[in-house]
């Protein structure tokens, strides 16, 4: 982001305390326009109180908050010009879907020609022209979220805040409005920010994800980034499946690091720029990068253990293979490769060395 550009968003040593109880501990975070930023965590790690902080309902208790370069602090929600969307859609039961899209626009005195106008184009972005004329208890589950999502980007607002909007839809539901959510998005160009516990939403719709733990920010980046480098166990492990493996000792020649693992395993990992060896406690392995292989095909780390666990999940079977005293490993493989692999099988294992994530604790 050059010197010329303002952030849609941006926190800037924001901390919020409740007495002697703090819930968010001095972040800083830059939002840019057009993003969809996924605000992730388990409950209690301040990703709401965040985000209630950005659309004014809790006051930071110092720090700054910026909307389009203008700190917020001491503003009220209603002329903050953002749109909010939360897990209750709130819709109004007695009123029409036009109705209810219109609702903000009413309370901000717009003319009824230009609410006319702003309340079929935000049916439009959200799929809904026909439904003008029924009301929330004639609608799906996905067809009120996308009402409450209408509502909320009528007004043409600078950035839109979602808290966990998808969250009373079930599975299938769910899934598919998350590519339409960000289909959405990116038809509008609009900054979203999006505070979920549920770690698929965010990777399947972020453009960027900033993770939070305790307060803080624990990572941020792309999806793909935050998943295959974590920089610590926390991210590894609510990130995504892993195998967490306690580090005894490293060994480093050039950019290989040699891990000894318990009963004396070793895997080969490639060094980090960012992690010292006597910094490394524990390695992180996805389940999907361990290979099921023949003693011929021996290739990168290889490891012996005996099945000790197997569920079946339809394209993939999970697998618990004891590799050492106290040391289990949990592989995901395809179906078609466990041909004659049952509980108690002696199996050999290949994780190649870029697989292999070193972590501090």
């Amino acid at each position: 982001m050059t010197s010329t550009q303002i952030s849609d968003i941006e926190l800037v040593n924001v901390t919020k305390s409740y007495g002697s109880n703090l819930v968010v501990d001095n972040i800083n975070l830059n939002i840019p326009k057009g993003e969809f930023v996924s605000i992730l965590g388990p409950s209690g790690c301040g990703k709401t109180t965040t985000l209630n902080m950005v659309a004014g309902f809790h006051e930071p208790s110092s720090g700054e908050i910026r909307i389009r370069g203008t700190n917020q602090v001491g503003v009220p929600p209603e002329r903050r010009n953002i749109g909010l969307v939360f897990q209750n859609y709130a819709l109004f039961p007695h009123m029409t879907v036009a109705e209810n899209v219109a609702f903000g626009l009413k309370m901000k005195r717009k003319s009824k020609s230009d609410t006319e106008v702003a309340v079929r184009n935000a049916l439009s972005s959200v799929h809904l022209e026909g439904y003008e004329n029924r009301f929330p208890k004639e609608l799906s589950g996905g067809q009120q979220q996308r009402t409450a999502l209408a509502r909320a980007i009528a007004p043409q607002p600078s950035v839109l805040l979602l808290d966990e909007p998808l969250s009373n839809l079930d599975l299938k539901l769910r899934e598919a409005m998350r590519v339409e959510l960000k289909e959405i998005q990116e038809e509008l160009g609009m900054t979203f920010v999006y505070v979920t516990h549920d770690q698929e939403e965010a990777m399947a719709m972020s453009d960027r994800v900033v993770v939070m733990s305790g307060g803080v920010v624990a990572q941020e980046g792309r999806p793909v980034e935050i998943y295959q480098h974590p920089v610590s166990a926390f991210v590894a492990d609510f990130i995504g499946k892993s195998n967490l493996l306690p580090v005894k000792s490293v060994e480093q020649s050039g950019e290989q690091l040699k891990l000894v693992l318990k009963g004396g395993l070793t895997v080969i990992a490639e060094a980090s720029p960012s992690l010292a060896a006597s910094e490394i406690e524990l390695c992180c392995i996805r389940p999907e990068n361990v290979q099921l292989v023949s003693t011929a095909d021996c290739s990168g780390n290889t490891l012996q253990g005996r099945v000790d666990k197997m569920v079946n999940l339809g394209a993939h079977i999970d697998l618990w293979i004891d590799i050492a005293k106290d040391l289990t490993l949990k592989a995901q493989i395809p179906v078609r490769r466990l041909q004659g692999v049952n509980i108690g099988s002696e199996v050999v294992l290949r994780v190649e060395p870029n697989a292999v994530q070193p972590l501090a604790r």
